[in-house]
């Protein structure tokens, strides 16, 4: 009894792989498209920073005992705190924890889109003085947005 191996009929023909690259760069075409609006990135990037620098700042305050202050505008946000812990000036810039020869700022906002601007107040107690505000990085088509709480300083992603 022999065993005869018939390889002839294994793998795949010259048309079927030629079939499956075909697929794959039309497939490669249409999701290179859906990626190259970098804009939308960039806003979501935007936005985590500045959620990151309000929850930062509300830590600062708690672990400094003194009133740290997040500032924005339509374009960029600052973390400030006051000269003393007593004042009410909030002229010193605060420095950022990656890089302390940096102030913790933002100034590099996506084209197009707008940043709510307000302040923000966290006390040594880490709760916002001021009532409950909404801040959103907007578009017009798309939105971010988060909430700071009043009484709790709890910041909320909406």
């Amino acid at each position: 009894m022999s065993v005869v191996k018939n390889y002839h009929n294994s793998g795949f023909s010259l048309i079927e792989l030629i079939t499956v690259i075909i697929l794959l760069g039309i497939l490669g075409v249409v999701a290179l498209g859906r990626f190259s609006g970098g804009d939308v990135f960039a806003a979501r990037g935007f936005f985590d920073d500045t959620l990151n620098a309000v929850r930062f700042a509300q830590k600062l305050a708690i672990s400094s005992g003194c009133d740290v202050r997040v500032i924005t505008s339509a374009s960029s946000y600052q973390l400030r705190q006051s000269s003393t812990c007593t004042a009410d000036d909030f002229a010193n810039p605060v420095a950022s924890p990656a890089n302390r020869g940096n102030n913790y700022q933002n100034l590099n906002i996506p084209p197009g889109y707008t940043l709510t601007a307000g302040s923000i107040t966290f006390n040594a107690r880490g709760e916002r003085e001021g009532a409950t505000s909404d801040f959103s990085l907007s578009d017009g088509a798309s939105s971010y947005s988060f909430r700071v709480h009043a009484s709790t300083g709890l910041v909320e992603v909406l």
